[in-house]
């Protein structure tokens, strides 16, 4: 019997701790493991099938890990493995990973259907060519080339349903479909008209019983072996939209499925469903006040625009796939068919949610609501990000409509950058009530047009300023990757916090359940930060491991947060392309070439007041002491350091640490205007490597750990004369004036000197006598003195540094940067 490498979602089996083992330091650094495609996508619940994997850096394949509850996948070399999928697997969109000895691969997108699963048989790609299918069934396929086209017969009786559906996208694949269908003379009778996202949705009432022919290709004539698809051509239940969109949680609710082939004798009574091009199903169910809480993860695809989304998967018996039921922590209030005007505006009170269908396209909903003046309320709609085909717009009005007050705006920021791409078309804002009063918001679609469209479906949430705390967290190599911890170093990840309703303060990251020999130390955003790195490391002596990495978000007045994860799709793209994931495992394997360490709190040498604390302030300077350890100590070479994480006010610095050190300093200017909190930031470092015993090189990048620090209210502010003097020869004496100015009410004395990050006084051949202010002094001159043999050149971050004293004990610290270099 063979064996069968079971990988559960959320465990590790350690009898694939020995070969892990076997991977070692010896081949340089780690290549990063990436997933390129699986075939097929996906597969049917209660089945068995062979699947193929195929990337890049998955040298000693081993494993499959997905996040689909029961899925068993067994070795047969070559990348191929044989999938086992239990009846019970709810289906859906899951996450597959392929573990190998560099550790985990990103993530691909893995589907598992209800229906019959068929494949692609070439040659398909003419009419007369077209491969047989039967409906009722995922066809898997790939448009292997350019100008590839491929074909699919089936037979279909009057009076049927027949839904069309290409999943490429959402899958992860790289083809933008277009989706047509023919009788069998080879007569158009439908293109593609419905799309989720880039993918098309085709619903066709069969007028005749006979033969027809589905033909997928790319929209540009593209292909590849990322451009794979899995169609449906589907006559089962199929469940579009779920209304309302959204309902209270712990609460029961009755919701109306829409879509096709639902078998209810209400399909076509309502008014939204009226009208339409092709009117939807619909069936009501009954959900649970069990039911009705939010779930993660869940078997649906998410962008990063919709982390903070609540909601659960509803399965309808027999049908396709779940549908997202959103969940709400307020009063849900239904759109009520009378609000179509001003004049018959429904009463609503906040905190709510107000939902409904804007199925015509020149719909307008209508709310009245009472305020005082004075309160601060937050608007948010959610149409894009419920996958709903509309482009909302939110406006509030006085009573008697005569006058916008209120007008809220698409989120176009994109917070997470090219590697996490959060914007949306979703308005939202803040609005501050003007006068004690009622007041109109109205609910429009701004795109909608002639057509009829159930689908249409929209959340507008009306709240107090009561701050709320989101987090994706995505790898930081900007590519698609997993998170592979090597033993004796660390790797890195990016975090992105979506702040909503007001939230400005330091937020504290934490990571839980960590195994034995891995940390993560917790790390800040300071205040308004929206980005910035999580750092996990191994020990030496950390076992091989694979698992998952928990993290949760704190802020101030609310309860922790759980990040949800994120992985680059893929690399390269113009604008980004990446999605959550339902975990975001970890990795231990193998062993670091290089580690980093910073300290951003190494104590100073005052000849004065001895060993100080620095108590880092606005107008002051962080000072971070990188040390180096190299696993091979004879290879040396320069190390050029950079920060990482880097708050937004503070200019990021570089320098090098010459090859024959082991120990240098990067120095970061706190500007005066800088908020007070808690931050944290990293130092990246970009070196080479010997790649084996032929000491070929190679360059690498490693991370160092976090460094937090906490900026304090300052007590004084020291300032350079904007005339001091930038050059100074050797043997030569200057004088270099300053201010320093007291602030919030420090009174007291402050010392100056002239320093670096490491000395005090005496300082890459310069010397300087220090300068004492005392009573209401506030400026002062340094006289420098340039040794004859001082080296030549600037001296790195030489500072005018100054400390007060409060009873002969220096407290605070400031500093300015003096841009100053020996010359001949």
């Amino acid at each position: 019997m063979k064996h069968r490498s079971s990988i559960p979602a959320w465990s590790w089996s350690v009898a694939l701790a020995g070969w892990l083992l076997l991977w070692q330091s010896g081949h340089g650094q780690l290549p990063n493991p990436v997933l390129n495609t699986v075939a097929p996508a996906g597969g049917r619940a209660g089945s068995s099938l062979e699947i193929t994997v195929k990337g890049s850096g998955l040298e000693g394949l081993r494993a499959l890990r997905c996040t689909a509850p029961g899925v068993q996948f067994e070795p047969l070399g070559d990348g191929k493995f044989r999938a086992t999928i239990p009846a019970t697997t709810p289906p859906g969109l899951y996450d597959l990973r392929a573990v190998g000895q560099n550790g985990l691969s990103s993530a691909r997108t893995f589907q598992i259907s209800h229906r019959t699963e068929q494949h692609e048989l070439e040659p398909n790609d003419a009419l007369t060519m077209a491969s047989a299918v039967v409906t009722g069934s995922v066809v898997n396929g790939v448009i292997a080339a350019g100008g590839d086209q491929d074909y699919f017969q089936f037979s279909a009786t009057k009076g049927q349903r027949i839904v069309l559906e290409c999943w490429a996208q959402r899958i992860d694949s790289t083809l933008h479909p277009v989706l047509e269908l023919f009788d069998a003379s080879g007569k158009q009778l439908v293109a593609s008209r419905s799309h989720v996202g880039i993918d098309t949705v085709m619903d066709f009432q069969v007028p005749q019983d006979g033969r027809y022919v589905a033909r997928v290709h790319d929209v540009v004539f593209s292909g590849s072996a990322n451009h794979f698809y899995r169609l449906d051509i589907d006559h089962g239940p199929r469940v579009a939209v779920a209304v309302p969109a959204v309902i209270e949680a712990g609460k029961a609710a009755s919701v109306r499925l829409l879509g096709w082939n639902l078998n209810d004798a209400t399909s076509t009574g309502t008014e939204e469903n009226q009208g339409a091009s092709a009117a939807l199903d619909q069936r009501v169910v009954e959900i649970s006040a069990a039911l009705a809480q939010s779930q993660w993860p869940l078997p649906l695809g998410f962008t990063a625009a919709q982390t903070g989304v609540e909601g659960f998967a509803y399965q309808l018996p027999g049908a396709h796939a779940p549908v997202l039921i959103g969940i709400s922590d307020v009063p849900v209030i239904v759109s009520q068919s009378t609000n179509r005007s001003a004049q018959g505006s429904q009463p609503i009170e906040y905190p709510c949610e107000v939902t409904g269908q804007l199925s015509r396209g020149d719909e307008r909903h209508w709310y009245r609501f009472n305020a005082r003046r004075g309160e601060v309320l937050y608007f948010e709609g959610l149409g894009q990000r419920i996958g709903s085909p509309v482009d909302l717009a939110i406006g509030v009005l006085d009573a008697d409509n005569q006058n916008v007050l209120f007008q809220c705006h698409d989120e176009s920021r994109n917070v997470g950058g090219k590697t996490l791409p959060t914007s949306h078309h979703d308005p939202s804002g803040r609005w501050v009530v003007p006068a004690d009063g009622q007041f109109l918001l109205i609910v429009r679609n701004l795109t909608g047009g002639a057509r009829v469209d159930p689908r249409r479906v929209y959340r507008v949430s009306i709240r107090r300023e009561e701050p709320r705390l989101d987090l994706a967290v995505i790898p930081h190599n900007g590519g698609p990757a997993g998170l592979n911890v090597h033993r004796g170093g660390r790797s890195m990840l990016d975090i992105v916090a979506f702040r909503r309703r007001g939230l400005t303060g330091s937020i504290r990251i934490a990571a839980r359940g960590l195994p034995s020999g891995v940390s993560c130390p917790d790390v800040w955003l300071g205040p308004g930060m929206e980005r910035g790195q999580v750092v996990v490391s191994a020990d030496e002596t950390a076992e091989p491991y694979i698992g998952a990495l928990q993290l949760e978000g704190f802020e101030a007045s609310g309860p922790p947060r759980p990040a949800r994860g994120g992985v680059v799709v893929r690399g390269g793209t113009p604008n980004g392309w990446s999605r959550l994931t339902a975990e975001l495992p970890l990795a231990v394997v193998g062993e670091a070439p290089l580690r980093i360490t910073a300290n951003g709190h190494e104590p100073r040498k005052h000849h004065l007041y001895g060993e100080l604390s620095v108590r880092h302030s606005p107008g002051g300077i962080l000072d971070v002491a990188v040390h180096v350890e190299r696993r091979d100590p004879s290879h040396r070479a320069d190390v050029q350091l950079i920060g990482v994480g880097v708050p937004g006010q503070i200019a990021n610095q570089t320098v090098t640490i010459p090859a024959n050190r082991d120990k240098g300093y990067l120095s970061f200017y706190l500007p005066p205007t800088l908020p007070v909190g808690k931050y944290t930031l990293g130092i990246q470092a970009s070196t080479t490597i010997p790649t084996g015993e032929d000491k070929k090189t190679q360059p690498i990048t490693v991370h160092s750990n976090a460094v937090n620090f906490e900026v304090h209210p300052p007590a004084f502010q020291v300032a350079l004369d904007p005339y001091a003097p930038r050059a100074i020869k050797r043997g030569e004496v200057i004088q270099v004036k300053y201010t320093v100015r007291r602030i919030n009410g420090f009174i007291n004395k402050i010392h100056t000197e002239l320093a670096t990050a490491r000395d005090v006084t005496s300082v890459g051949g310069l010397l300087c006598r220090g300068v004492t202010f005392v009573g209401q002094t506030e400026s002062g001159v340094l006289q420098i003195v340039a040794n004859s043999d001082a080296p030549l050149g600037a001296i790195p971050f030489l500072r005018c540094y100054a400390v007060g004293v409060v009873e002969d004990e220096a407290i605070y610290h400031g500093s300015c940067l003096l841009p100053l270099k020996v010359v001949e």
